[in-house]
């Protein structure tokens, strides 16, 4: 009976593996995109059709946020105890029916229903999916790069979804179709990648004794060279934490406009299609961000990855104030428009690998997930308020008084957050040293 257990184990070859890799990109290229990212293209045509203000509908963005933050961990609960197949194909169908829903909608409610619906939808295949996928065929060595590369398809899908979204929306000059067609495209799509994506099965080896075995030495060493940190207790306490939580609320504030707002007040200046292409660049921008944002955390550490953050996000902040004071398609509106989507895209890290990067190196590895979950929710809290002031803004002054106070809420909470990681950095060290003498 053993020999026949034996007999009936079969190695993985990397390039299946990979395999999966690529259908977790092209999960976050096309489901995820449709879901999430371009949403805001949207945002003119609905607020234009059915006369609604700005602040009122970009609080779908809100709700929607709020939803898939409560949906996660129950979500990740699930994954453990059901198929994955049937989870992953579950969260499609939420998130196209979302669209159809979007689609049928005319009143405010209905669409908050359905943001809530689609982003909750999403987080089955994205937000909680594509990481099981990965941690499951990477249990150790390669885990990074291969959730390096998964992640990449939102920004790969953004080149080519945004100017495609565009144009359609232009084509028919209402939302209702064009919400039809996608939610079609993204049942379709998300189908065929249900047919090919899944879990290792119980017979099926992913990584060989020896490269787990060296996983786990490697695993060993990098920990006990870590900072060992502080309890969530001892962090509550800390003055300079609450000064970070500040800091990163208000950027969530400044950066919500930069995603969600973007088309919204771009359409205003420039040709639709025109800003389809921003998006498209966007997307382009986000990639290496993206990439690269990893490297500058390793190389220059926190405050100074932070701080070229800040300097990217104020000049794309910038490049929206100089486009509303040009006339309707101008040329310098254009270049500033196609600027802002690639200094906004550089550095997307900050709020995308940076709070896993940060909860760790500031506050240690004592309790690092409860970390990053306060960690995130400063940023979260202040990116769900943040699109709704924009509107409100915009809606009681004009796009230019809404812009200012995006570049003010930067300024300021990038301040906040570099001056407290450096004192937070400092008293860590002064830790560390008095750890050593004392082991001395």
């Amino acid at each position: 009976m053993i020999m026949d257990t034996t007999l009936e184990q079969k190695p993985v070859s990397n390039g299946f593996k990979y395999f999966m890799v690529f259908l977790c990109m092209f999960t976050q290229a096309v489901p995820y995109g449709i879901a999430q990212n371009i949403q805001p293209l949207f945002v003119p045509y609905v607020v234009k059709t059915f006369h609604f203000t700005l602040a009122s509908y970009t609080l779908i963005f809100t709700f929607g946020a709020v939803a898939a933050s409560i949906a996660s961990p129950f979500i990740g609960k699930g994954l453990a105890k059901f198929n994955f197949k049937v989870m992953y194909f579950i969260g499609i169908v939420l998130s196209a029916l979302a669209y159809l829903c979007f689609g049928l909608s005319s009143k405010l409610p209905e669409f908050y229903a359905a943001a809530i619906v689609c982003m909750a939808g999403s987080t089955f295949f994205s937000g909680q999916g594509v990481p099981w996928v990965i941690n499951h065929w990477f249990p150790n060595k390669g885990r990074g790069t291969a959730l390096g590369i998964a992640f990449c398809g939102g920004s790969i899908g953004n080149i080519f979804l945004q100017p495609i979204t565009a144009k359609v929306l232009k084509f028919f000059g209402t939302p209702q179709k064009p919400f039809f067609i996608f939610a079609a495209t993204l049942l379709i799509v998300g189908f065929i990648i249900t047919l090919f994506i899944r879990t290792p099965r119980q017979n099926e080896i992913v990584e060989t004794a020896a490269e787990a075995n060296e996983a786990k030495a490697a695993a060993a060493q990098k920990e006990a060279n870590d900072f060992e940190g502080w309890t969530m207790k001892e962090v509550l306490k800390m003055k300079w934490f609450w000064v970070f939580s500040i800091g990163f609320l208000i950027i969530g504030l400044g950066l919500a406009s930069l995603n969600e707002d973007y088309a919204a007040f771009l359409k205003t200046q420039l040709p639709f299609t025109t800003v389809g292409l921003v998006g498209s660049l966007y997307g382009v921008g986000c990639l290496i961000g993206n990439v690269c944002g990893g490297v500058l955390f390793d190389k220059l550490g926190t405050a100074k990855a932070m701080t070229f953050a800040g300097v990217m996000y104020v000049i794309s902040i910038a490049m929206m104030i100089i486009v509303a004071f040009q006339p309707y398609n101008s040329g310098i509106g254009r270049l500033c428009g196609f600027a802002y989507a690639i200094f906004c895209g550089l550095a997307v890290f900050s709020y995308m690998s940076g709070p896993a990067f940060m909860s760790k190196d500031l506050f240690g590895k004592k309790e690092q997930g409860v970390m990053l979950g306060l960690v995130g929710l400063a940023y979260a809290i202040g990116f769900a308020i943040g699109a709704p002031l924009f509107g409100a803004i915009k809606d009681i002054a004009n796009f230019k008084m809404a812009w200012y106070v995006m570049m003010a809420c930067v300024v300021i909470g990038f301040i906040l957050l570099i001056i407290a990681v450096i004192r937070i950095k400092a008293i860590q060290k002064k830790v560390i040293a008095a750890q050593t003498q004392s082991e001395e």
